[in-house]
């Protein structure tokens, strides 16, 4: 029994390892369980009894990507007593947005992938991960300037200038990269580049003033 429990868990890694990369290649409309069995090296009889049907396991996926990056962003706000702690939560939050562009950010490169694709060819999980992820994300950044600012349109106008900008170069594909930064600079320097010119900007304009 111990082995069968082994051979199983290591079988539904697989397949959802596999789901990953065939999701992030071909959408969810593209993909198929044909294409994820294949790549996992397994039967369909067994994608269906680890994870039922297609729309289940790319649930599992999406969910599993998304909050990798969303759960940590949720509750930076949690944390902040400080300007300092206030000026690293900012930094942070557009960082995380930010390293999806990074050629080694696998996890997140493949979370900006499928982010862009529900964006672009929205699946009838949207609302779904709208709800779960999408804003959640949104209000943490919004209660960090709801810190700084008491004029809630002020607030939802920077929480959506800053969210426009770091969604520009998170959600772009890789091609537009190369038009985005100067000639012989890396992606991470321009990354580094680029959340400090926008944190500089933030930080000028705005400051810290909760619990004064």
């Amino acid at each position: 029994m111990r082995k069968e429990r082994s051979d199983g868990q290591k079988t539904r890694e697989a397949i959802l390892a596999a789901a990953t990369e065939v999701f992030v290649e071909k959408g969810f409309e593209g993909a198929s369980t044909r294409d994820i069995c294949a790549r996992a090296g397994v039967n369909n009889a067994l994608v269906n009894r680890y994870y039922g049907t297609k729309d289940n396991l790319y649930r599992i996926v999406a969910k599993s990507l998304f909050g990798d990056l969303g759960a940590p962003l949720a509750k930076l706000a949690d944390g902040v007593d400080s300007p300092e702690s206030w000026q690293n939560a900012i930094r942070t939050w557009i960082d995380d947005f930010l390293y999806m562009t990074l050629p080694q950010a696998t996890a997140q490169k493949r979370c900006s992938i499928l982010f862009r694709e529900e964006i672009t060819h929205p699946t009838r999980f949207i609302q779904e991960f709208r709800n779960d992820f999408g804003r959640p994300i949104f209000h943490a950044l919004k209660r960090l300037f709801a810190m700084a600012l008491s004029d809630e349109d002020e607030i939802l106008l920077w929480t959506s200038s800053v969210w426009a900008q770091v969604s520009a170069y998170a959600l772009a594909d890789p091609i537009w990269h190369e038009d985005f930064r100067p000639k012989g600079m890396s992606n991470a320097d321009w990354a580094a580049r680029v959340r400090d010119h926008i944190c500089d900007q933030i930080f000028r304009a705005v400051s810290y003033r909760k619990g004064k």
